[in-house]
């Protein structure tokens, strides 16, 4: 019975560090790409343009372009959907998981505000501020759910305080750099089933406890964490001729050593029964948790036609690094029993996560109606980290993607312009069949299920030039 308590345990520990760590450096799946109103609705393929303060994140050289002091606020709105249905999960006995086999993980609006500053020292010097959302997520499934016990809650969120600078060498050249402070907090949730547990103690089956007492072994356990990470981004602007510039920007990596608690809470009445046994094998009910991982940097090449007058090109090709999150430790404050027969102990869990670097490739275009109106639309396709079903988060079970933007920005006067944007994203339908992770546990579950995942995207941001 102790062994089997241990491994079950240990195995959704296991899980709920996969959730923790993975969620906020993917390229895709969490990482929003919302921080300009009027790059999104050129398919964020408007870089070089250097329009307003936001060239901060997206190429710091813009800054030595603009002109006086400017501040720039932008909000976005999501409205997210991601349906699941034909969802299963398998215990290692054979039998299926009870519970709805279809429904929807997020589908709640949620509000993404950015801010940033611009200040003109002089002719070749220019200074800025940003504060924005690089990374968050939200998503709940239900209790009863066939997936509880591959995730059930997910909430990311991250934000970056972005100070720059910017140079102008000549009327050709513009070069930026800027340090990043990031502040990251994650919490995930999940369901465990400890069913052989009551099985070792009653000489009951696990297969006749699982559909006589449907959710009775189950137990919740929850991950919070947060950290501060440091780094840098940095821009080349060239004005190769007056119709055609074309700029390269850089974000480095981040290192982030996530530090928090691993709570676990019996929920059914047979879990609750038998939760003191936790504690004799270094299960407590709260403990510490830590995690390092380092966020991917991310390479832009990007440029800008003046056709003529009324008309603007714009194209985009990014490159991400999601590879850095090959695999992870994980590390508890508390030593474990793995295998007590053996005498085999541990703090730390080894996961193996495979995740392959990607490409964003977006192309757009602004049409200038008159002095105050201008149009402007894009679309932007972005590869997906994940290789294969079997890897496939089903919190945000991503895939390739299409960003369909579009929008207007009016110039009120000289001083003050606003700009609207609408959004489609449409990530490919996919399909999730992971088996929990930790190859030395025999008790474990696989789920599986198809998703079909969208969201529409509203945006506005106002621009005031002192």
């Amino acid at each position: 019975m102790a062994k089997t308590l241990t491994a079950m345990i240990k195995l959704c520990l296991i899980e709920l560090g996969v959730w923790v760590v993975t969620a906020p450096a993917y390229a895709s799946g969490y990482h929003l790409g919302l921080q300009s109103v009027t790059a999104v609705s050129t398919g964020n393929a408007a870089a070089a343009e250097a329009a307003d303060p936001t060239t901060i994140v997206l190429n710091p050289a813009g800054l030595a372009y603009l002109e006086g002091t400017q501040i720039n606020g932008n909000l976005f709105l999501i409205k997210p959907d991601i349906n699941y249905n034909h969802a299963r999960g398998t215990f290692s006995d054979g039998s299926a998981v009870q519970g709805p086999q279809s429904g929807n993980i997020s589908n709640t609006v949620q509000a993404v505000p950015q801010a940033y500053f611009s200040h003109r020292l002089n002719e070749k010097w220019g200074v800025g501020l940003g504060l924005y959302i690089p990374y968050a997520a939200k998503t709940n499934d239900s209790s009863h759910s066939v997936m509880r016990y591959n995730v059930n809650k997910t909430n990311v969120k991250a934000i970056d305080i972005n100070p720059t600078v910017a140079y102008k060498l000549n009327e050709h050249h513009r070069f930026g750099v800027g340090l990043i402070a990031q502040y990251l907090h994650a919490e995930i949730q999940k369901y465990a089933d400890f069913t052989p547990v009551g099985s070792s103690i009653a000489g009951v089956p696990t297969s006749i406890l699982h559909q006589t007492a449907p959710g009775g072994f189950d137990a919740r356990g929850t991950v919070k964490g947060n950290d501060w990470g440091y780094g840098f981004n940095a821009g080349w602007l060239w004005d190769i001729n007056p119709d055609v510039r074309v700029g390269l920007s850089y974000r480095s990596k981040i290192n982030h050593h996530l530090r928090g608690t691993a709570r676990w809470q019996p929920m059914g009445a047979y879990a609750k029964k038998y939760a003191p046994l936790f504690d004799q094998f270094g299960y407590k009910p709260i403990e510490a948790a830590g995690v390092q991982i380092t966020t991917p940097e991310v390479v832009s090449l990007h440029g800008m036609w003046t056709v003529n007058p009324q008309w603007k090109v714009f194209g985009n090709v990014s490159w991400t690094r999601s590879s850095r999150l090959h695999d992870l430790d994980i590390k508890f404050e508390n030593i474990k029993s793995i295998d007590q027969h053996h005498g085999i102990t541990s703090d730390t869990t080894h996961i193996f996560t495979n995740w392959r670097d990607t490409l964003a490739i977006g192309v757009g275009a602004a049409y200038q109606q008159n002095s105050q109106l201008q149009w402007r639309f894009g679309v932007n396709y972005d590869q997906s980290p994940v290789r294969s079903s079997s890897t496939r988060l089903s919190t945000i079970p991503d895939g390739n993607r299409w960003l369909f933007g579009a929008g207007m920005k009016y110039d009120v006067d000289k001083h003050q312009s606003w700009a609207l944007s609408y959004t489609y994203l449409h990530i490919q339908r996919t399909h999730m069949r992971q088996q929990d992770q930790g190859m030395h546990v025999s008790s474990n579950v696989l789920g599986e299920a198809n998703y079909r995942s969208y969201a529409h995207i509203f945006g506005a941001s106002y621009n005031y030039k002192f």
